[in-house]
């Protein structure tokens, strides 16, 4: 980023806009980075712009900044966390509208620097892909592909299991509730920091389990699969970004109804 902004500031006018905190130190998914500086979420505006200040600092970054404000009205508005990149033409529209870090940051970078090449070369602006069009670029669906499975299989994994998540040294807890519905399809959701998400496409062949769902809600489908032995399953997500390994062990009966 801090290359590009020297590439092309004579140009276009950059803006980098420090958000609420993404992995924070007291969030639940805190990475090494956070851990190292101890960056903790913002109670106030002036412990934003002061992690702000120690950020480009510590990065060196000469990029012009600003703070979203404590109602965090800027992310709400173009729906940025955990980080994301625009171009905006002089007549207002955008001309990039990245999907979502992590796994829209590279390409957005790579958009991003053909758009202002191209612009500085001809002086100008290239026209807008489809993509661009909508801050709503990124949102992909799930799609409901209900599967029919085997009553006796499915009957094996039903119920609420405690899940976690491997990444980057990290781990994320969740908890996953399948039903069986209309005798014949797997139907389900996964609840993880805050969120509640529907699986879809959830198959039972043999002792693998798969589905689909979605990173964060609205972020790219991620694909699940795994085996399943009695109260354990061990299984690993493709994403966008690699493998993440993840395992589950079933809730007992006593608190399963608290998953769903």
């Amino acid at each position: 980023m801090e290359k590009m902004y020297q590439d092309y500031k004579d140009v276009a006018e950059f803006r980098l806009v420090y958000i609420k905190e993404a992995y924070a130190l007291d969030s639940s998914w805190p990475v090494g980075y956070a851990k190292e500086m101890g960056i903790k979420q913002h109670k106030t505006y002036g412990e934003r712009c002061s992690v702000a200040n120690k950020l480009l600092s510590d990065k060196n970054l000469h990029i012009p900044t600003l703070a979203d404000d404590m109602d965090d009205t800027a992310n709400k508005a173009y729906k940025g966390w955990p980080d994301r990149l625009f171009v905006i033409r002089k007549d207002g529209k955008l001309a990039v509208a990245a999907k979502r870090g992590p796994w829209g940051y590279k390409p957005a970078i790579d958009a991003t620097k053909a758009w202002l090449a191209s612009y500085k070369e001809t002086g100008k602006e290239p026209p807008m892909s489809r993509e661009s069009a909508s801050l709503d670029a990124d949102r992909k669906k799930t799609a409901e592909k209900p599967i029919k499975v085997d009553p006796k299989a499915a009957a094996a994994i039903v119920g609420a299991w405690d899940m976690e998540i491997e990444l980057q040294g990290n781990r994320i807890d969740a908890t996953m509730s399948l039903k069986l519905d209309d005798g014949q399809y797997l139907v389900g959701t996964w609840s993880s920091q805050g969120r509640k998400m529907k699986m879809a496409s959830i198959a039972i062949d043999g002792d693998t389990l798969s589905f689909n769902r979605t990173l964060g809600g609205d972020g790219p489908t991620l694909r699940f699969t795994g085996k399943v032995a009695g109260d354990k399953i061990d299984g690993k997500y493709d994403t966008p970004f690699g493998e993440l390994k993840c395992t589950g062990t079933r809730k007992k009966s006593t608190d399963a109804s608290n998953g769903d």
